[in-house]
């Protein structure tokens, strides 16, 4: 096994490719009727792209794919042409916007305006049109708050095709920038495959990414945009309320975006409901909501700053992007004379390979000492033909005003090559006694140990077995001050998936967490999942916690009633015996319905029993590309409230 390293200085095996594709942007007067058909004439003046791969193998594509590109003074303009030698076998279920579309067959713009190889935009389509988009950084789900774009889809007689427009005004770019960086990306669905152009090698080297030249972007004008909101609440836990609040979104010509919220609303429609398996710590949850959202990628991440615990504040800025080789990122949210949580990162670039940043969250509120959390990190690739290698460093220290500070260090590192051949990832860590980010998740204190990942997995173009592999994990963090262990585990699992959409996972660990036993044993079966309506799965686990025998069950089933009716049961049952001190048992079941009346309108209902009590909402979700979102809520969502809240609410969302 030769590292990329060791392979640096060689000049055998020559890759397929290894510069970057130069493409000529091709002005045209006319531009397409966006529509998924391919018969306007600037389509045959369009610049044609072939030599699409496989990125897990760097091998050819199993179905011919071609893709185009032409551009005018208001937007860009690609297609992708998917043949499919069975075209019965093309995936399009999915209808909402930004919903779940990876069951399907899917074409992919990704968009580098910066062409500095580290962020994109992605913009893609289904085979039946419907759309998706991931901003830098991230962005709220209001589509014109993120910048909308047209697409649309068609099926031919030897498979199917796309075309988007995707428009300058959107974009972030510097001034007079002339080259942008771009792929094309196809999943078919069927054979669980992702293709793209241009080669790139096994580790998606950013590098390679085709270079789109002669561009005249117009200039960027800027201008704020606003995004005012209200809502009504009334009922028996909230009384009567009535809220205003304001977004503002400004990104400057330098590529850098500022963001302010005033008084900004935090319901959500529909939140995680928490499963009920057994944790020794607080349970991860994603934060949805939109002032966080907007830009988080360019600010730390969980460790300093996991942003549920921040909760209702009065105002909060932000300011995030790039410039030249730099990265900014940079977020106060305030709580008037109460709270002020203060956060930012600076990254920089040395080159493609070798990158590093600055961080610190700051934390004040009234009646708890002060703290601060900083940290450097530094990382470097090596990439070549087979792979890549790569190795990263962090340090971060915390202080607080009333008590001594804490130190956390990690070296870690990964040695990619993708399908059919050893992968592994290692990570080397300590943290003190008193490292303590108060606003991060980290549960790690008082350790010093390590971890190292290793598997391997093979993919099948034919036959009924789709894929295979294995993973064997192994971790040890003994106490770093005192005897003990925190947490050490050795888990191997094998998993195979079926062309059929039926899969099945073993997993088995021997484990000590918290000085208790852990260990467990494990089964994992799923059905229908290239159905995005139909999926299951079960999961089964039986083991020991906290010292005492525990077992736990998860049953979920999706259905589609009617044409544009889903219906998703999720079913969970935990029990955990004595000597344990939370013995017991608990039982969920969250059954959650939609129904879609156009692409941008449904309503949708939960209702949630656990434990013998039972609790319910319904909901209707309006989100369109222009004008009014609309939100209403009878009942509440929240999972940890139990019986039937006597509750109306609606929001109303616009951006000017």
């Amino acid at each position: 096994m030769v590292s990329c390293l060791a392979r640096s200085g060689l000049a055998q095996e020559q890759p397929k490719q290894r510069t970057a594709p130069v493409v000529n942007a091709v002005y045209v007067d006319a531009p397409p009727v966006i529509d998924g058909g391919l018969d306007d004439p600037c389509w045959t003046r369009a610049s044609r792209l072939e030599g699409f791969f496989v990125p897990s193998t760097n091998e050819a594509v199993p179905e011919e794919t071609f893709g185009l590109i032409c551009v005018d003074d208001k937007a860009i303009y690609v297609a992708v042409i998917c043949k499919d030698r069975t075209p019965a076998d093309i995936k399009a279920t999915e209808t909402r916007r930004n919903g779940h579309i990876w069951q399907d067959d899917v074409a992919e713009f990704g968009l580098d305006p910066w062409h500095k190889h580290d962020e994109m935009y992605s913009f893609r389509v289904t085979a039946r049109g419907t759309q998706m988009e991931e901003i830098p950084g991230g962005s709220a789900t209001k589509i014109e708050w993120r910048g909308d774009w047209t697409a649309a889809a068609s099926r031919t007689a030897d498979g199917w095709q796309a075309e988007m427009a995707i428009p300058f005004s959107i974009l972030r770019y510097p001034p007079g920038q002339t080259t942008f960086g771009f792929t094309i990306g196809r999943h078919l669905a069927e054979e669980s495959i992702w293709v793209s152009y241009p080669v790139m090698g096994k580790d998606w080297d950013s590098n390679l990414t085709a270079d789109l030249v002669g561009l005249n972007p117009p200039p960027y004008h800027p201008r704020p945009i606003f995004m005012p909101y209200v809502t009504v609440d009334a009922g028996d836990f909230v009384g009567r309320r009535f809220d205003t609040g304001l977004d503002v979104q400004y990104r400057m010509i330098n590529g850098l975006t500022g963001l302010a919220a005033l008084n900004p609303d935090f319901k959500q429609i529909e939140d995680v409901v928490e499963p009920i398996s057994f944790s020794y710590t607080e349970r991860y949850l994603e934060d949805q909501r939109p002032f966080f959202v907007t830009g988080q990628g360019y600010l730390p991440g969980d460790v300093m700053l996991y942003t549920r615990r921040i909760e209702d504040f009065d105002a909060g800025v932000k300011l995030f992007g790039t410039l030249d080789d730099e990265t900014i990122g940079l977020m106060d949210a305030i709580t008037y004379g109460v709270e002020n949580s203060l956060a930012g990162e600076w990254g920089h670039k040395f080159n493609p390979d070798l990158n590093a940043s600055l961080r610190f969250v700051s934390h004040r509120k009234e009646g708890e000492p002060n703290s601060l959390v900083y940290a450097f990190r530094l990382s470097r690739s090596w990439r070549c033909e087979e792979g890549s290698d790569d190795i990263r460093a962090t340090f971060r220290q915390s202080q607080t005003q009333d008590g001594p500070g804490g130190a956390c260090w990690e070296v870690g590192g990964g040695h990619w090559r993708g399908e059919g051949e050893l992968n592994y990832d290692w990570e080397f860590q300590t943290a003190t006694k008193n490292f303590d980010p108060p606003l991060g998740y980290f549960y790690d204190h008082n350790a010093l140990g390590g971890r190292v990942g290793i598997g391997k997995w093979e993919h099948y173009e034919k036959g009924a077995l789709s894929s295979q592999g294995w993973n064997l994990d192994t971790e040890y963090y003994p106490y770093l001050d005192g005897s003990g262990m925190l947490r050490t585990r050795l888990s191997p699992q094998r998993f195979w998936e079926w062309r059929n959409g039926r899969s099945l996972w073993l997993g088995f660990s021997r484990a000590l967490e918290y000085d208790q036993d852990s260990s467990d044993a494990a089964i994992s079966l799923g059905w229908n999942g290239k159905d995005l309506y139909h999926q299951g799965g079960l999961f089964v686990l039986k083991g020991v916690r906290a010292s005492g025998d525990y077992g736990y069950l998860s049953f979920s089933q999706g259905f589609r009633p009617l044409k544009d009716c889903s219906v998703n049961l999720n079913t969970e049952y935990s029990r955990l015996q004595p000597p344990a001190e939370d013995a017991g048992h608990s039982c969920q079941t969250v059954l959650t319905t939609a129904y879609d009346l156009t692409s941008e309108k449904c309503i949708a209902a939960r209702a949630i029993w656990r434990d013998g009590a039972f609790s319910a909402y319904a909901s209707y979700r309006q989100v369109v590309r222009r004008g009014m979102d609309a939100y209403v809520i009878v009942g509440d969502p929240d999972p940890d409230r139990t019986g039937f809240a006597t509750r109306l609410a609606f929001k109303l969302i616009w951006v000017f």
